[in-house]
């Protein structure tokens, strides 16, 4: 890595990203660092890269950037210039370079984002199944996904002595960095799963929330594994840590009435430099399904 991308990625850091969020701009820049590096073997610093240079990279990926020597999808080109404007926008801000070079450049279509949240049915499908295992903690797991929206680190690193329940209300406090702290509530499913399953824990033992046979903390491919294991009982392809955190947004914003998106963006966690609430990215969760669609349709028939 060099001095300038280093610095940028101590800039998101401080910002609070999610850590996969960061690897995901590593690997972009890896990957342009690789190309501009094999091109131009002069050149030393990557983050002196030209307009011409960009244009050339995005005609590579158009050629054969992609693996396997195809081209690149549309939806990793386009995620791949977001990164590389949002990179090359810091250099400048920062007087590293003079001019963004990232910023004249046409920029791939987007592809239209599908939705990734699952119907009632499909919850209720989901649920049947982790109760019929009579798995305590696989219960309360789903439970927080679908009731309070926790990304799967932040269901992980979860503490005991962070959550308040009472008979009627109860609250979380989930840890983030800088301004990305936030206390959520939990609503009565919630509370209800999470104090049966703490209820067979032993006193004293781990601060964390959720434990392994193995560790006092569960991590994240633990979790991820254990979505899996349900993902093939049910027969729901995407069902995934993420796909039910998505659900959670989704009923927020759709309901009836629907919750208004600056608290929806607060419960997300989704948030501005500034601190504000991020409302661009939470109306994704408002994005209709096919069957949003046939239902819509549906309600003009004459029939």
């Amino acid at each position: 890595m060099t001095q300038m991308f280093n610095s940028f990625l101590q800039h998101l850091d401080e910002q609070g990203l999610d850590p996969k969020t960061i690897a995901n701009y590593k690997a972009s820049w890896n990957k342009f660092s690789k190309w501009l590096l094999q091109v131009d073997p002069d050149l030393k610093e990557p983050g002196a890269a030209i307009q011409r240079d960009i244009a050339n990279y995005k005609r590579h990926m158009q050629a054969a950037g992609g693996r396997g020597g195809k081209p690149a999808t549309e939806s990793t080109m386009h995620l791949t210039f977001v990164h590389l404007n949002k990179i090359f926008r810091y250099f400048h801000q920062q007087g590293m370079i003079p001019t963004n070079p990232v910023d004249p450049i046409q920029k791939p279509k987007a592809a239209r984002r599908k939705p990734k949240w699952h119907t009632r049915n499909e919850q209720n499908a989901i649920m049947r199944e982790v109760r019929r295992s009579k798995s305590k903690k696989d219960y309360a797991i789903f439970t927080v996904f679908f009731h309070v929206g926790l990304r799967v680190h932040e269901l992980c690193d979860l503490l005991r002595d962070e959550l308040v329940m009472n008979q009627r209300s109860g609250s979380v406090y989930v840890r983030g960095k800088g301004f990305r702290d936030r206390e959520l509530p939990l609503n009565a499913d919630a509370r209800y799963a999470l104090e049966s399953y703490l209820a067979d824990r032993e006193e004293g033992g781990s601060p964390y929330v959720f434990t392994s046979e193995r560790s006092s903390k569960m991590s994240v491919r633990g979790v991820q594994h254990i979505v899996e294991k349900y993902r093939k009982r049910t027969g729901i392809k995407n069902l995934t840590c993420h796909s039910m955190r998505h659900t959670f947004g989704h009923e927020l914003a759709t309901g009836n009435p629907p919750v208004p998106l600056d608290q929806v963006a607060m419960l997300m966690g989704h948030f501005k430099e500034t601190g504000d609430p991020n409302i661009q990215m939470t109306m994704i969760y408002t994005t209709p399904g096919l069957k949003d669609l046939a239902s819509a349709v549906e309600s003009i028939s004459w029939t």
